[in-house]
């Protein structure tokens, strides 16, 4: 659907999981809405994420004595880590502020911070996709968190504590009993937590879609256009591959790509596109897991979804250079050792820009800029669990009214 130049309430640039949540929500408010996207919607990160609805994602990236681990990890050619050498340059300042946001101090600020965005995402997506074509598409369930043995388990007792101080509940399940739960697990996995009010969908791409449906059934708008900046000199202007667009407010949330926009409107951040893999198998034979399961040892978490099993991981540092598909390639290993019943079968590989900012928070925030500008961006590994909530801030901000969770955490002046 093609848009006319009519000036709507607030345009959203962005057509992901975070601007179209946010679409919605303000369209429950009253606000007629517009949002422009370069993509047709439901693309990129909100397509090839693992789909989980990480409840307990508390933690951030960054944490004490991560970096002694840092070098261990690069010098493995099939480790969770990688950093392409023609970028090792470029991102060396990101790194530094990277190394300093795992101080004892910013991890709990940061983790507070994290709580009030994701703690009640499985709600909030319940009531989001109620009487919807999406009803079907979330599943409320636990996601096992698998080890070798209870010792392994002990290993990350910084991470569980931390989890367990922001409000994440779990189960441990040990030998037979994981096994008679988790089937396809490997016999080599004898250790796991049942993690509390966690689910996932079954296809993040047609949850982000069939959610877009429904914006425009309620009378959304929509433009397939490049926004190229918001034009200084008249802050009711966007640039864009089709023409001037005349706006009131707007909210930048286009993932990995909005940090260009923020700094034409002189508001430079850290953001980096942090580069994840999948792959996602189908038509094998063995039995998918019957549950999501994450493995802290490969740093992978594996998902059962309606067109194949999904194994998503990896952190790649390389911009906007091409993809590296080895990398799928010992994503496929690591699924064939949490679950060596599963053989053959057709991978497809992807490869996305994560929107990250060193202290693993967010932009939500009203620019300090342009006060017709507003910011939802760099949800890093939780996008699609803290959209409800992002789209909850972004429109009390653009309301003047209060935010349901404390906001100063994710103001864009904070670096």
């Amino acid at each position: 659907m093609q848009h006319s130049k009519e000036i709507v309430d607030v345009t959203i640039i962005g057509a992901g999981i975070i601007g179209i949540t946010t679409a919605l929500e303000l369209q429950s408010k009253g606000y007629s809405t517009l949002i422009v996207d370069r993509s047709t919607p439901a693309t990129a990160c909100s397509s090839g994420n693992a789909g989980i609805i990480a409840t307990y994602g508390v933690t951030p990236v960054s944490l004490p004595g991560l970096w002694r681990k840092v070098p261990k990890m690069l010098l493995d050619p099939a480790g969770p880590l990688t950093i392409r050498h023609k970028y090792l340059f470029k991102i060396m300042p990101w790194l530094l502020s990277f190394w300093r946001a795992g101080s004892h101090q910013q991890v709990a600020s940061s983790a507070k911070a994290l709580e009030g965005l994701v703690s009640h995402s499985l709600r909030d997506y319940q009531t989001l996709i109620k009487a919807t074509a999406a009803e079907s598409l979330i599943k409320a369930c636990p996601v096992l968190c698998v080890y070798e043995s209870k010792e392994k388990y002990k290993n990350d007792q910084y991470i569980w504590d931390l989890r367990k101080k922001h409000g994440v509940s779990w189960d441990p399940i040990e030998g037979g009993e994981l096994h008679d739960l988790e089937p396809a697990l490997a016999s080599s996995l004898n250790f796991a937590v049942a993690l509390h009010n966690t689910g996932f969908t079954v296809n993040p791409q047609r949850l982000t879609q069939t959610l877009f449906d429904e914006y425009m059934k309620r009378g959304g708008r929509y433009l397939q256009a490049e926004v190229h900046n918001v034009l200084k000199e008249n802050a009711g202007l966007l640039q864009t591959t089709v023409g001037t667009l005349p706006v009131d407010k707007v909210v930048i949330a286009c993932g990995a790509w909005s940090g260009g926009l923020a700094k034409s409107i002189g508001e430079p951040v850290p953001l980096e596109a942090e580069r994840g893999y999948n792959i996602t198998l189908s038509n094998f034979e063995g039995s998918a897991p019957r549950y999501p399961i994450m493995s802290p040892g490969y740093k992978v978490i594996s998902t059962p979804m309606e067109h194949g099993l999904r194994i998503a991981g990896m952190v790649e540092f390389g911009g906007f250079l091409p993809p590296d598909y080895r990398r799928s390639a010992i994503l496929r290993n690591q699924l064939s050792q949490l679950f060596p019943n599963i053989k053959e079968g057709v991978a497809t590989s992807w490869m996305g820009h994560r929107p990250t900012l060193p202290d693993s928070l967010p932009v939500i925030s009203q620019s300090t800029k342009n006060q017709s500008v507003f910011y939802a961006f760099g949800h890093q590994h939780v996008g699609l669990t803290s959209a409800p909530m992002t789209a909850k801030v972004v429109t009390h901000l653009i309301a003047g009214t209060p935010p349901p969770i404390n906001a100063s955490p994710f103001r864009i002046n904070r670096f």
